[in-house]
C-alpha cells in the first residue's frame, strides 16, 4: 500500500482518537461535579455543556472525514465515480456501528440539552440527568469497542 493511501486512511482514526479522548474527559464531569459549589459549579457546568456541543460537532466532522477518505481511496484505486460513491454505504460492522454511534451520540447530546433547559425552567432534572449519565456510560463502552473494530478494519484494508 502506498504512503498516500495510508495517510488518507489514517486521518479518520487520528481525528477519532482525539474525539475519544475529549469524550472521555467530558465524562469525568460526573466525578468532578460532586465537589463543586456555587459559581464554581455553574462555571464548570457551562464548560461541560459547551464541550458537549463541540463533541457533537466534532463527531460530524470525524464521520464526514471517514466518508471522504473512503471515496478518495476508491478514486486512488482507479474506481469509477459510481463505485467510489458506493463506498458511502458501510459494508462492515465498524461502518454500521459508526452510524449507530451518531444516533446514540445525538440522543446523548439531546438529553444533555434537555437537562439544561429543564434546569433553567426550574423543573426536576433527576430522571433525565440520570438517563444522560447512563447513556454516556454505555457510549463509553461502545466507543472503545468501535475503536477496536476500526483498528482491525484498518489492517484488513491495508
Amino acid at each position: 500500500m502506498d504512503f498516500l493511501r495510508v495517510a488518507i486512511l489514517m486521518v479518520h482514526p487520528i481525528l477519532a482518537l482525539a474525539l475519544i479522548w475529549t469524550f472521555m474527559r467530558q465524562r469525568s464531569w460526573r466525578r468532578e461535579r460532586e465537589g463543586l459549589l456555587g459559581s464554581e459549579r455553574t462555571s464548570a457546568l457551562k464548560a461541560h455543556e459547551k464541550s458537549g456541543n463541540r463533541i457533537m460537532a466534532y463527531l460530524l466532522v470525524v464521520i464526514l472525514v471517514a466518508f471522504t477518505a473512503q471515496i478518495v481511496d476508491a478514486i486512488i484505486l482507479g474506481q469509477s465515480t459510481e463505485e467510489a460513491l458506493r463506498q458511502l454505504i458501510p459494508n462492515h460492522y465498524h461502518g454500521w456501528a459508526g452510524i449507530l454511534a451518531l444516533a446514540l451520540m445525538g440522543s446523548l447530546w439531546y438529553l444533555g440539552r434537555k437537562t439544561s433547559s429543564l434546569s433553567r425552567e426550574g423543573e426536576s432534572i433527576v430522571k433525565i440527568k440520570d438517563l444522560h449519565g447512563r447513556l454516556g456510560d454505555v457510549m463509553a463502552v461502545l466507543v472503545i469497542i468501535h475503536a477496536f473494530l476500526g483498528f482491525l478494519y484498518f489492517f484488513q484494508i491495508v
